[in-house]
Formats: structure tokens, C-alpha cells, sequence
């Protein structure tokens, strides 16, 4: 019993002792507000773009053959099924990446005719 009084004297003791936050200083409180991250856009070219006078207007690099190796048998054949399913989005003239070769639209990528990956744009 002696012991449980002597831990109520000597824990707000201990408590006291404990080191306390400090307040904050008032030119720490007043802060500027956060700066907002501005919306992102789509990869360049997926989205209508108009060129403004005086720079310059970027083209793709010209496409692999539609039949090139490069591929592989599953990029091939995933962009067959994507044309049957979706053959309105080949057949427009608002954008050509989807009739490159190799057309990843989740990269907005494509093989180039020297072998190397493209961004479309």
C-alpha cells in the first residue's frame, strides 16, 4: 500500500520534470498558404493541340512497318483486337498515333522506323 501513495507522489513529479512542447512563435504561424500543384495534362499529342505562331510545331517520327518483329506476337494481336473492337478511334483523322506500329495508348508510345520507342505527338 505504501508503495501505490509514494508512485502518486512521485509520478506528477516525473510528469513536471517531462520536457514540454514549446509554443509556437508567432512569425512561425503565419505562413504563406501552400502552393497548388497545377492540373496535368494529357502525354503531348493525345490531346488537340493548337500550334501558336512563332514556335515550333513538333512531328512524330515516322512509324515501323505495321508488320515489323519489333513487336512482338501479344502487341500485335492486342492491337488487332483493339482495332475490331474500337475501329471508329483508326479511322480518324484527329489523330494518327493509333495507325502506328506497335501503338501503346496507355504510354502514348510507338516504334519509330529506327527501332526505338516514340512518343506520340
Amino acid at each position: 500500500m505504501r508503495s501505490f501513495w509514494l508512485s502518486l507522489v512521485v509520478l506528477p513529479l516525473l510528469a513536471a520534470c517531462a520536457e514540454q512542447p514549446s509554443a509556437p512563435s508567432s512569425s512561425a504561424a503565419v505562413q504563406a498558404p501552400a502552393q497548388k500543384i497545377p492540373p496535368q495534362d494529357f502525354a503531348p499529342g493525345l490531346a488537340e493541340e493548337a500550334p501558336t505562331d512563332g514556335h515550333k510545331v513538333l512531328l512524330n517520327d515516322p512509324s515501323a512497318a505495321s508488320n515489323t518483329p519489333l513487336c512482338g506476337t501479344a502487341q500485335r494481336e492486342a492491337n488487332l483486337a483493339g482495332s475490331a473492337l474500337y475501329a471508329q478511334g483508326l479511322a480518324t483523322t484527329t489523330s494518327s498515333c493509333p495507325q502506328n506500329a506497335c501503338f501503346e495508348p496507355l504510354t502514348g508510345t510507338f516504334i519509330a522506323a529506327n527501332g526505338n520507342k516514340s512518343v506520340c505527338r
